[in-house]
């Protein structure tokens, strides 16, 4: 079976539809998550909702921690996060016991992954580095940086919530693309790699962003 999801770290549709496979009892082997890298410019929420899971009996067996720590799996880079998750909540599900079991293979290997995460988030924060671009008439802070996850979208609405009044930036990766006019912030593709700032140097950096449609 064929799961799609809207983009790389979509927390929310996985719950969603983690849920209602539960609910229809379809067993972990038997599914394929797909995902893409998102393409439109979206605002993203300075304050998300935080990941639940709705079916009734899952929520009674599930700890809630695991429901935390699957918000940081998700932004992994490794490809079969969604199907360890899936296959670790049907566990949990069928195996009341495992939330007990502290050295479960799948259990530790996600307890690694969300660590890696944590650690990208504090290691993008102190190490972002911007620099003032003249712009389509105006001086914008741009940033260009590669993490290790799909840590950036986590990363700038923190970064957003901390501006001063009047800021403006641009941050750009590999993944994704963030844009904080001061009052929303927006998602946006990546750059392609062509684009990609560190490959055409800083001096062509306002060029490459002339050209960029969306912006």
């Amino acid at each position: 079976m064929q799961v799609p999801l809207i983009d790389q770290n979509d927390i929310a549709g996985f719950h969603s539809e983690a849920t209602r496979l539960l609910a229809q009892q379809v067993p972990p082997d038997t599914v394929h998550w797909d995902t893409v890298p998102a393409q439109t410019v979206d605002e993203q929420q300075l304050d998300a909702d935080r990941a639940t899971i709705r079916n009734r009996a899952a929520r009674a067996i599930i700890p809630q921690s695991f429901v935390r720590m699957s918000e940081l799996v998700v932004l992994h880079r490794d490809p079969l996060r969604f199907e360890l998750l899936y296959r670790s909540l049907w566990r949990l599900v069928y195996e009341p016991e495992l939330k007990h079991d502290f050295s479960d293979g799948d259990l530790s290997r996600l307890r690694q992954m969300a660590q890696s995460v944590r650690r990208d988030i504090h290691k993008m924060k102190s190490r972002m580095e911007f620099r003032d671009i003249a712009l389509k008439g105006k001086v914008e802070s741009i940033c260009w940086y590669e993490p290790a996850h799909y840590v950036c979208e986590i990363v700038g609405a923190d970064l957003a919530k901390s501006s001063p009044a009047g800021a403006h930036w641009l941050l750009f990766t590999p993944d994704r693309s963030m844009i904080w006019n001061g009052e929303k912030l927006l998602t946006a593709p990546c750059l392609t790699p062509q684009q990609q700032l560190p490959a055409v140097g800083w001096q062509a950096w306002p060029a490459v962003l002339e050209s960029l449609a969306w912006l």
